[in-house]
């Protein structure tokens, strides 16, 4: 067997934006989740039969503690009281809050009869299970050692049957937010990973813009042709339309009703043609995404966009992030590094083989502080020196020595290739791989 290296010398491209993105409109937006609360993905996207994995589209994610242990719900359970004692609660165990963490909107702390402190969410305590040992997990089901071979648990937690009045908390169910949300027929909600959060969206999909400014002024009003304008188009609102909840109107000079949300106007702009596409935002500083809520993103931490490769995390000096990942070699084989998703027991796995002494001469691992907690998608790897370092999506996070000027990216598309000629061969990288697999370096994508 022999170890082959070889970096793909991309130059790295003109960032369009001459600085980070500042991030979107943090004033409307509430924390998604508090410190010690984590999202994961359910059953294949975890990485289960990683061979199939391109196949699953993440639409399953659930709360989870910050061990990354699935999260319950009991039925008998009053709101802010938990019935599950004695027995029950040596099964099913309440969820602690970390120390430190506080509620935020949605998420409340209550007492236990014995004086414990508890999560709840929405009023309904939490618990994890006692047979759940690591993300993705439901009822103790999740996979079987050998990623190479397809997992023997993988579709059994999806559909895994739960005791009568459990439940999972899910964080989205079938791609959408689960979130409590009141709104006007036809808006709604959906998870934005460019927008690192939750967006407020049209009934087609597309995400909506608030706007810092007199609606008059807006470059709408006065008549002027499109072409002078920065693109943004107000949202209307039907002649009988009334206010609910966060959502209010106003008349403009223009004869237009407008929607306004949290007392802000809303807008959508012309360059998002489908989607999840966040065009617009940073090109003009009055307009920015409507975030509903917003996810975790550590001090130190921003992010940038690529014309090549769209939007990835950097350090808050504008130096790209990277992760380490999986790629089987085979003929059979025609996807990119960069069309591998997040899958995060294989990052889980990886990061503890994944880069030794001689790997971090030229990857540095991105350290987290000593005081570092879990959160949403973020989380803590402890290094053998004791030290800590951010995961993403349970990924661990480095920067690269060969990059010299904020948005260089020339560590990403880096690989090291394990080759053997004997089938029966297989890798350790940090679980038993195919006799043609290896390593490769990718910049770390929101």
């Amino acid at each position: 067997m022999f170890s082959l290296k070889v970096r793909l010398a991309v130059a790295a491209a003109t960032v369009l934006a001459a600085a980070p993105y500042a991030h979107a409109a943090e004033s409307l937006a509430a924390d998604a989740m508090p410190i010690g609360i984590t999202l994961q993905y359910l059953g294949a996207p975890q990485g289960y039969g990683m061979q199939r994995i391109s196949l699953f589209p993440r639409s399953e994610i659930t709360y989870s503690s910050e061990k990354g242990l699935t999260l319950y719900t009991y039925d008998k359970d009053a709101p802010n009281k938990s019935t599950c004692t004695g027995e029950c609660a040596q099964s099913w165990l309440p969820l602690t809050p970390l120390a430190g963490a506080k509620p935020v909107p949605q998420w409340t702390i209550f007492k236990r009869e014995d004086g414990t402190k508890q999560w709840a969410h929405n009023g309904k305590p939490l618990y994890t299970y006692v047979k759940d040992k690591e993300g993705g997990e439901i009822l103790g089901l999740g996979d079987e050692p050998e990623l190479d071979h397809k997992g023997g648990n993988a579709g059994k937690a999806l559909t895994a049957k739960l005791p009568d009045g459990w439940h999972v908390e899910r964080f989205l169910v079938g791609g959408k937010p689960t979130m409590e949300f009141m709104a006007p027929r036809g808006f709604g909600l959906r998870e934005v990973t460019d927008a690192n959060g939750v967006v407020v969206v049209a009934s087609d999909g597309r995400v909506l813009y608030t706007y810092d400014g007199d609606v008059n002024k807006d470059g709408r009003s006065c008549g002027t042709a499109s072409a002078v304008c920065a693109g943004f188009n107000p949202v209307e609102a039907p002649v009988l339309a009334m206010p609910i909840g966060d959502w209010s109107l106003i008349d403009r000079h223009d004869g237009i009703r407008q929607w306004q949300y949290k007392g802000k106007p809303l807008y959508t702009f012309e360059g998002d043609r489908i989607s999840g596409d966040v065009h617009g935002e940073g090109v003009d500083k009055r307009w920015r995404l409507a975030v509903a809520y917003s996810y975790y993103l550590p001090p130190g931490v921003t992010y940038r966009e690529d014309p090549g490769r769209g939007r990835h995390l950097a350090t808050s000096k504008g130096m790209t992030l990277y992760r380490r990942d999986h790629k089987a070699f085979n003929n059979a084989s025609s996807q990119f590094a960069h069309e591998i998703p997040y899958r995060p027991r294989v990052g889980r796995l990886i990061r503890e083989v994944a880069c030794d002494a001689r790997c971090r001469e030229e990857w540095k691992p991105f350290l987290a502080p000593a005081d570092a907690q879990p959160r949403a998608y973020w989380g803590v790897h402890v290094l053998p020196d004791g030290s800590k370092q951010w995961t993403y999506k349970d990924y661990a996070l480095y920067t690269f020595v060969g990059d010299k000027a904020p948005g260089d990216m020339t560590g990403d598309s880096t690989y090291d290739e394990r080759l053997s000629d004997d089938p029966a061969v297989n890798n350790d990288l940090g679980f038993p791989a195919l006799y043609k697999a290896g390593f490769f370096w990718i910049f770390a994508s929101l």
